[in-house]
């Protein structure tokens, strides 16, 4: 009998040990309170996600598991699942520039050139599968809910994406077409193992012949933990399709951490009454890296798109995370310039699930854009 009592109390303990919670909470900058959009929620390989652009996640685990939470320029947090609020607050970085030294900004290229050449050259095949969702607004109200799949070649820049599946609904109006290949600004470039760009070309920071394209300045920023050189760039070109910003490389390993800037003297084709319009397009992005396969892997990018068109403003956002293996592979590779929609129309709606995927947690924006479409059965109809 007492083995019986012993078993039965061994069994009820790992059930509560696995049993999962649904966390819900913000990341914020532990002294200025303010959200921090983007940042590593890390479980395990399998279960892991990023906050959104306010800062918000979920996640579920279990009481016993440990979270880690990374974000460049902040220290890493380890906080048990068991002990976690609402908020997980993050301290930035706490030296001051003139406290830590900084190497020449051409040795800190090459060595950056050198790793990502060689990671380049023996990863350029691997693949990965990413969550994305994209919104697209009008005259700030929201026209366009898009959710999908993805997978696509992740080493240092997400590239060649294959469709998994998908699901899109939109309240386009005859005068006006959504721009619905937004999906490729995903697909930033930061290296290119070219050493020279035509000029259809988008120019990039890191390559080869970079002195002749870009004025890059590198400062040193620290954690407390560990020392990131911060690379700004601008484009000595201003006429060129190109883009400004700064990325963030870890100083110890030179592997590249951050991206972000954005986009110079681009268009979009936009169609308008059955017509093409070649117009203006402001754009920016950010894109997050991680090493947990000892090379530099895309984890997650974020855009946000603006152009003009008479009196119609439309803004795009679209967020991509890298979810692993987690889901199935592309049935089909998209061309740059496929249309997405036709491609999730020829797929189906598989609404079952769509209910168990949310991956990254909604804004309340997002949210009420998702009711809006799904209370009036939108999606699945194109």
């Amino acid at each position: 009998m007492m083995r019986y009592w012993l078993t039965l109390l061994l069994l009820t303990a790992c059930a509560l040990s696995y049993a999962q919670e649904h966390i819900v909470a913000r990341v914020v900058d532990s002294n200025t309170g303010k959200p921090l959009p983007f940042a590593s929620v890390y479980v395990s390989g399998s279960n892991s996600t990023i906050t959104n652009v306010e800062g918000d996640f979920f996640i579920d685990v279990a009481p016993t598991d440990t979270i880690r939470f990374t974000y460049v320029g902040y220290k890493t947090v380890f906080q048990e699942a068991k002990d976690l609020g609402t908020k997980v607050l993050m301290q930035p970085d706490d030296l001051s520039l003139d406290e830590v030294t900084v190497l020449g900004t051409d040795l800190i290229m090459q060595k950056v050139l050198e790793k990502l050449n060689k990671e380049y050259k023996k990863q350029k095949r691997v693949q990965s599968n990413f969550f994305y969702r994209q919104l697209t607004f009008c005259n700030d109200r929201c026209n366009a809910f898009l959710e999908s799949f993805f997978s696509g070649k992740s080493a240092i820049q997400l590239r060649d994406l294959s469709l998994v599946t998908g699901r899109y609904a939109s309240l386009a109006s005859s005068l006006t077409a959504n721009p619905l290949n937004f999906f490729t600004f995903a697909q930033q470039s930061v290296f290119s193992p070219k050493r020279s760009f035509p000029e259809k070309e988008q120019l990039v920071p890191i390559y080869s012949r970079y002195a002749k394209s870009f004025k890059i300045t590198s400062q040193a920023i620290s954690d407390g933990e560990r020392t990131v050189y911060r690379l700004d760039f601008k484009p000595l070109n201003k006429n060129r399709w190109t883009v400004r910003g700064s990325f963030y490389v870890d100083a110890s390993t030179f592997e590249l951490l951050k991206y972000e800037g954005e986009g110079l003297n681009e268009t979009v084709l936009h169609k308008v009454r059955g017509m093409g319009l070649l117009l203006p397009l402001e754009y920016s992005f950010t894109i997050n890296y991680e090493h947990e396969k000892d090379f530099t892997e895309v984890s997650s990018v974020y855009f946000k798109t603006h152009l003009e068109y008479l009196d119609f403003t439309y803004e795009t956002t679209g967020i991509a995370f890298n979810v692993g293996d987690r889901y199935f592979k592309g049935r089909s590779k998209m061309a740059f310039n496929d249309n997405l929609l036709k491609s999730i129309k020829k797929q189906g709606l598989n609404r079952e699930f769509w209910q168990k995927n949310e991956i990254v947690k909604r804004t309340p924006l997002e949210e009420e854009a998702l009711e809006l479409f799904e209370h009036d059965n939108l999606f699945g109809l194109f």
